[in-house]
């Protein structure tokens, strides 16, 4: 237990959180449906198979999780927490003691939105988050066990099975992740890894059940016309500045990791001072420019914005140079053993394949930011040795962003309850005009009823009638956290 209370205690207050979170955006939908019973939210699940989504496993979770809520909060949690966990196992066997909560801090210290959109909103949780530390965890044992056991190989099958109908930039990272299994287990042994083999191609089966479903072909012949219309190339190009925005740019506590360490590599990999300067000013500059100017964009207009804006080529090319030396640092420090070269590549490759796609988010971003910033956390590990000066300030850092957490959510539940208490008000008065506090717009993923579809559902989560009009109202929320009767 001494070994585990740290996880048990971060558990309990993701619990708490999401105890406090309400349901918000398509979970009001996703709830009606879930509380016709499992036997529905399978058929709704079919039905949106062939008419709209190929991702059945995560639309099954969806419907019967959002329903009996309480235990999805139990079960994200444990997720959570499980991530955490897993990031732990790959920085190392002994990790100091100013990792741990560094490592929390990847979940705690997330962009808000990116926070908003996997974490607290169900529906965006289950489809982008739920399969996180399961692949974590695959890939951790198959890169230190080349035996193992009947039970583990059928777990690995039901996850190459099952685990590509989440949402399919994460199919696609576990289809690329086996075969850059087998290349590693092949340099290693001189061998083919067959049961590998074998994953890889249940892998590529399950992705294109999920791919090629007739919902989906229908999805896209209606959504995204003519991006669809695009060759390869003119889709790569097109989502370039994509790509540079939401791996990097959106990333702050990621960009803040990974300076500090590309500083330990270069610092202690590179002999040539004149490359060793040139490099340092290259790779950490505009990175710590980046970190300052971004957050204060996202409340408040600047000139500065220019130097993260990513129609600016200047910044394209940059970013881009920079990802290239990135690689190239990660495999000198580790071009012996080759895992945290593996673990970078498979972290990157979220965000690469969505070069091919023209839905991106803060949520499809998430699994690279996560790798991303366990490998930098690997490295970070390695150099540094334990020192309370950087264990009290890495425990001050988490321990200050659970209490924002705490003051946020608690205040949230506050409005939350205050506002039920005023629609059921309201409706009693028969008033024509439905008046809704707005909360803050990272509280949740459409945490407010802003467009024609989430309004519609909204109403019939609250039992209000559709005649009824809504009309959303400012100024309850001071200081971002605090809200005010």
């Amino acid at each position: 237990m001494k070994k585990y209370y740290k996880y048990l205690s971060l558990c309990l207050f993701f619990i708490v959180i999401f105890f406090l979170s309400p349901l918000s955006g398509d979970d009001w939908g996703n709830y009606i449906v879930g509380s016709e019973g499992v036997r529905y939210s399978l058929e709704v699940a079919v039905e949106l198979y062939f008419n709209w989504e190929g991702r059945f496993i995560s639309r099954v979770l969806i419907n019967i999780l959002t329903y009996h809520k309480w235990l999805w909060n139990i079960i994200n949690a444990l997720v959570i927490t499980g991530t955490i966990y897993m990031g732990m196992k790959f920085v190392g066997k002994k990790p100091k003691k100013f990792i741990f909560p560094l490592m929390s801090a990847v979940i705690l210290l997330m962009n808000l939105y990116t926070f908003s959109q996997t974490i607290t909103w169900v529906a965006g949780n289950i489809t982008y988050f739920f399969i996180v530390p399961v692949l974590l965890w695959y890939f951790y044992y198959l890169l230190n066990n080349d035996d193992y056991n009947k039970f583990f190989t059928f777990i690995c099958v039901l996850i190459n099975l099952f685990g590509t109908m989440f949402v399919e930039n994460m199919a696609l990272v576990l289809v690329g992740g086996n075969i850059l299994l087998i290349l590693y287990k092949y340099i290693k042994t001189k061998k083919v890894d067959r049961r590998l083999v074998v994953y890889t191609i249940i892998s590529i089966g399950s992705i294109l059940v999920m791919l090629l479903s007739p919902g989906t072909k229908y999805r896209s012949t209606i959504e995204n016309v003519e991006f669809n219309k695009l060759s390869l190339f003119g889709k790569i190009i097109f989502n370039i500045p994509n790509f540079v925005y939401y791996t990097f740019i959106i990333n702050t506590y990621l960009l803040v990791l990974m300076s500090y360490s590309n500083y330990l590599i270069i610092r202690n990999k590179i002999d040539n001072k004149y490359l060793k300067v040139f490099l340092l000013i290259f790779m950490l500059v505009v990175p710590l420019f980046t970190i300052f100017i971004y957050p204060i964009s996202m409340f408040m207009n600047t000139d500065l914005f220019l130097l993260i804006d990513t129609k600016n080529l200047f910044v394209i090319v940059y970013w881009l140079l920079y990802l290239v030396i990135l690689s190239v640092l990660v495999f000198l420090q580790d071009r012996k053993e080759l895992k945290l070269v593996f673990l970078f590549l498979v972290g990157l490759m979220s965000n690469v394949v969505m070069l091919m796609s023209p839905t991106w988010g803060f949520r499809t971003s998430l699994f690279t930011y996560i790798v991303l910033a366990i490998v930098a956390l690997n490295i970070i590990n390695n150099y540094l040795k334990d020192n309370k000066f950087y264990e009290y300030c890495s425990y001050g850092v988490f321990v200050g962003t659970i209490i924002f957490y705490l003051i946020f959510y608690i205040n949230i539940c506050r409005c939350q309850s205050n506002l039920e208490k005023s629609i059921k008000k309201q409706l009693e008065e028969d008033s024509d005009v439905i008046y809704i506090d707005r909360f803050p717009y990272f509280a949740n993923c459409n945490i407010n009823p802003e467009n024609e579809y989430h309004m519609g559902k909204y109403k019939l989560y609250y039992g209000i009638p559709e005649d009824k009009e809504l009309i959303l109202i400012d100024g309850k929320w001071k200081y971002l956290i605090f809200y005010s009767n």
